[in-house]
C-alpha cells in the first residue's frame, strides 16, 4: 500500500515537474517573439541615418557669422569696406593682377593682421578655377600698392582702420567672381567683375 502511495507521489511531482517546465516555455515564448537581430541592427542603422542627417540640415542652417552689405564684408567683428578694383601689372612677366582695394577696422578687442582674415574667408575663381595671389611688380607706379600690401601683413591694433589691398593673379581675360565666406565656409557674398 506505502508503494501505491509512493507512485502516486511520484507521479503527482513529475506532473508537477512537467507543469513547471511548461511555465517555463510559455516564459520564453514572449522573448522568442521578439524581432530578429538582424531586424534591430538595421533599426540601429536607420536610427543612425536619421540622425546624421538631421544632423547635417541643422548644421547646413547654422547662422552665418559673417555679413556683406553697402560693400562692406564683415567677419569676427572686423569690417572690410571694399573701396575699389582695378587692373595692373604683375610681377610676373606678360601677366595683370586684379586688384581690390579696401579700408579694414578692426572692432575686436585684440589686434589682428588682415590679410590672415582676408585670405581664409575670400577667393576668386575664374572659369570655375581657383585664382592665385600673384605678385606686385616693384616699380616707382606701384610703390602706393606696394605700402598697402605691406599693411595688410602688420597687426591693426583694436578700434584701429588702415587701408590695404588683395590681389589675384587671372589666367585669361574671363570675369572674375570673388567669393565672401563665413567662418563655417558658408557662402555670404560672390561679386563679378569684368576685367575689360
Amino acid at each position: 500500500m506505502s508503494h501505491v502511495k509512493s507512485l502516486v507521489v511520484l507521479g503527482s511531482l513529475l506532473l508537477l515537474t512537467g507543469c513547471g517546465a511548461t511555465n517555463k516555455s510559455a516564459a520564453k515564448t514572449p522573448s522568442s517573439q521578439q524581432e530578429p537581430a538582424s531586424s534591430k541592427s538595421s533599426q540601429a542603422t536607420s536610427s543612425s541615418k536619421t540622425q546624421q542627417s538631421s544632423r547635417a540640415s541643422s548644421s547646413s542652417s547654422v547662422a552665418k557669422t559673417a555679413t556683406f552689405s553697402n560693400q562692406t564684408f564683415t567677419i569676427n567683428h572686423v569690417a572690410f569696406k571694399l573701396t575699389g578694383s582695378k587692373v595692373t601689372a604683375s610681377a610676373t612677366a606678360n601677366r595683370n593682377l586684379f586688384v581690390i582695394y579696401y579700408t579694414v577696422t578692426n572692432n575686436q578687442g585684440k589686434s589682428i593682421i588682415p590679410s590672415d582674415l582676408w585670405q581664409s574667408a575670400v577667393s576668386a575663381s575664374q572659369n570655375g578655377k581657383k585664382l592665385g595671389t600673384g605678385n606686385l611688380a616693384f616699380t616707382t607706379s606701384q610703390t602706393t600698392d606696394n605700402n598697402k600690401l605691406n599693411r595688410t601683413v602688420m597687426p591693426v591694433n583694436a578700434g584701429k582702420s588702415t587701408t590695404g589691398l588683395a590681389m589675384f593673379e587671372p589666367k585669361g581675360t574671363q570675369n572674375i567672381t570673388v567669393t565672401f565666406k563665413d567662418t563655417n565656409g558658408q557662402t555670404v557674398h560672390t561679386s563679378t567683375y569684368p576685367l575689360s
